[in-house]
């Protein structure tokens, strides 16, 4: 083993399978936002805080999100048809902590920047608000990846987007400047 190179972690071995993974995930950056919807039956909106959110492709312009089909808004966004991305910065890291955590629910959708696009909420002034029509719908696990075509794209131009790495949120920065 070179000096460079780690040593296996032996306490990780000895955790199941879905738990190691868990654990080395947290180390993997993934952007952050908050997914935001409405229940068609009540028109109310409905959000969650989330990491996996990946680009899917250009042609047709796509974005995916895996959604667990236990979460409190599952069911609503998939029977409205529609979600919008919201990438947040610095300046409003504090609209992540109503939908991370459920004990800070009732503050959901009470800051002022909170906007509506037809009957789908987003954060008036975030990095970028991607909202998309879903397309496919993939069961895998406890999840459903949704796959929504985007159908329109409000960015403010910003470059600070937030992050998730090691269980806490940050910005990737360039090793040189």
């Amino acid at each position: 083993m070179s000096d460079t190179q780690a040593a296996p972690d032996r306490t990780l071995e000895a955790l199941a399978l879905d738990a190691r993974l868990k654990r080395v995930l947290r180390h993997l950056p993934a952007p952050v936002g908050v997914v935001t919807s409405f229940d068609p039956a009540t028109g109310e909106p409905v959000g969650l805080a989330m990491s996996a959110i990946m680009p899917v492709s250009l042609e047709p312009c796509s974005m995916a999100i895996a959604v667990n089909r236990a979460g409190s808004s599952h069911d609503a966004l998939v029977r409205s048809g529609e979600f919008c991305i919201n990438l947040l910065d610095t300046e409003r890291h504090s609209h992540m902590e109503p939908f991370a955590r459920p004990e800070a629910r009732a503050l959901r959708f009470t800051q002022p920047e909170w906007q509506r696009r037809g009957r789908v909420w987003f954060i008036d002034g975030a990095p970028a608000n991607i909202f998309c029509r879903i397309r496919e719908q993939v069961a895998y696990g406890t999840h459903d990846l949704l796959i929504g075509d985007v159908d329109e794209l409000v960015s403010t131009g910003g470059e600070d987007i937030l992050g998730w790495a090691n269980g806490c949120l940050g910005r990737l920065a360039p090793l040189a400047a």
